[in-house]
């Protein structure tokens, strides 16, 4: 029966598939912590891109205004510090060439938002040789003195044979109308729709990259999610499964170990297995121990076991520190029997105390001679509650006695009792036998548990 008990869940076998299921559940959740970290980064490229387009877009069009501000106060008040102001900036600062430069670090040549920039800056040059050209002109209305101080940039344009020798009043209303006419506004107008067209065409990209990879987001999120609860289900799950097939078992045949006793057959295949096969090797030794105890010397006379024997079970009870009870019984008048019928009578009253004993006691208790008209028993796995059986008992004993050996006279035993629940000892043996004594002291034919008064036993 006990190896069918041994069917049962192969711990073996459940750790590799819980260790499957978890690398399994281990790479999905890699996966798609990849895939939620790229769509991260094409997030925030998508937002770097147009953040540095905006920027770029708006760093065209300050520069342009920047600079037809300085050319129209030059062209207006004629002062050299304008016209110096907006040499520099096309000359050593470069905005315009900054802003694009950075935008290729986020674009291709081929993006519409490039392109579309670049149409702009293609317009801003223009606008540029509109405005030097203007400036060009207020030169001509400088005195010396100031002339000498302007850029050489500016001082190189040649002015075009149709505006040469013309009035000065005419040059001043000439340049004026280069930087406030319709030509110039439309070229302005232009860059200015350029620049907000990137940044309408960029954001329309944005929002369209934003909305397909925030839903891969979402989703990703969700699937991680749930991966998680289900490591976190996994691993409560495993840790219950070890408590219920590993640990608690282990702990309950540590237990029954130490105690000396059998393992329940409980846990996984394997640990039932180690129960089952412990318990073949608990029986073989329990066998050996009986083959032991009936192997031991028994007294010739009576055919219960000798002091020899008596003190071999005395030295493995101690050994196992198990509950037992002494229980010494004397036989009363034993001389009288003796004087009155001779050894052969007395030698049937012992063989009839051996007889009822054993009789009376249960099968696991052992009984023994340990001396001529003195005899032992041990009761194995004894509890205290239970010692008004011990008179019990004795009392049966005395009334077989007087049944059996009635032709002999009045035949009856005394008997102490003590308890111990670390194995024998000489002092459980010194209260057995003050018990004994008492109760002989007590007018005999009594039973004493020790610490308690003696009782008849008839």
């Amino acid at each position: 029966m006990e190896k069918s008990a041994a069917n049962g869940i192969n711990i073996n076998f459940l750790n590799t598939f819980l260790t499957v299921l978890t690398a399994i559940v281990f790479l999905f959740t890699l996966l798609i912590s990849g895939s939620v970290n790229k769509k991260f980064r094409i997030v925030q490229d998508a937002i770097n891109k147009f953040i540095i387009c905006e920027w770029s877009s708006n760093e065209i069009m300050e520069c342009s205004n920047d600079l037809t501000e300085e050319a129209r106060l030059f062209v207006i008040t004629h002062k050299v510090e304008h016209a110096e102001n907006y040499i520099a900036e096309i000359t050593v600062k470069k905005r315009k060439e900054a802003a694009m430069a950075e935008l290729l670090k986020v674009c291709s040549e081929k993006d519409i938002a490039y392109q579309r920039l670049k149409i702009a800056i293609t317009q801003a040059e223009s606008l540029i040789n509109m405005e030097l050209y203007a400036m060009r002109l207020a030169y001509e209305l400088l005195d010396e003195y100031e002339r000498i101080k302007m850029p050489e940039r500016l001082r190189s344009i040649d002015i075009r044979p149709a505006d040469r020798n013309i009035p000065a009043d005419k040059i001043q209303e000439l340049a004026v109308g280069n930087l406030f006419g319709d030509g110039y506004l439309i070229y302005k107008t232009r860059i200015n729709e350029n620049c907000k067209l990137t940044m309408m065409a960029i954001e329309q990209q944005i929002k369209e990259k934003l909305g397909v990879n925030a839903r891969t987001l979402g989703s990703n999120i969700k699937k991680l999610r749930t991966l998680f609860i289900i490591l976190l289900v996994m691993n409560l799950s495993i840790f219950t499964v070890l408590s219920s097939l590993v640990i608690t078992p282990l702990k309950k045949f540590l237990h029954a170990i130490k105690n000396d006793e059998k393992l329940n057959i409980i846990g996984s295949t394997e640990l039932r297995n180690l129960a089952i096969s412990y318990n073949e090797i608990y029986e073989i030794k329990a066998r050996n121990e009986r083959a032991l105890l009936e192997k031991a010397e028994y007294d010739a006379l009576t055919g219960i076991l000798n002091r020899r024997a008596f003190d071999q079970i005395c030295a493995t009870s101690t050994e196992k520190r198990q509950n037992i009870a002494l229980v010494l019984v004397d036989m009363d008048n034993f001389k009288r029997i003796n004087d009155t019928f001779g050894h052969s009578g007395g030698d049937t009253v012992l063989r009839s105390i051996a007889t009822i004993l054993r009789e009376t006691f249960r099968k696991d208790d052992y009984v023994a001679r340990i001396g001529g008209d003195e005899f032992a028993v041990i009761l194995q796995n004894f509890k205290p509650a239970a010692q008004n059986r011990i008179i019990e008992k004795i009392s049966i004993v005395n009334k077989k006695l007087a049944e059996r050996l009635g032709d002999l006279g009045e035949v009856s035993i005394s008997a102490g009792a003590a308890y111990s629940d670390g194995g024998y000892s000489d002092e459980l043996y010194k209260n057995a036998d003050k018990a004994l004594y008492e109760a002989k002291e007590s007018g005999r034919k009594t039973c004493r548990i020790y610490g308690e008064q003696s009782q008849p036993s008839s």
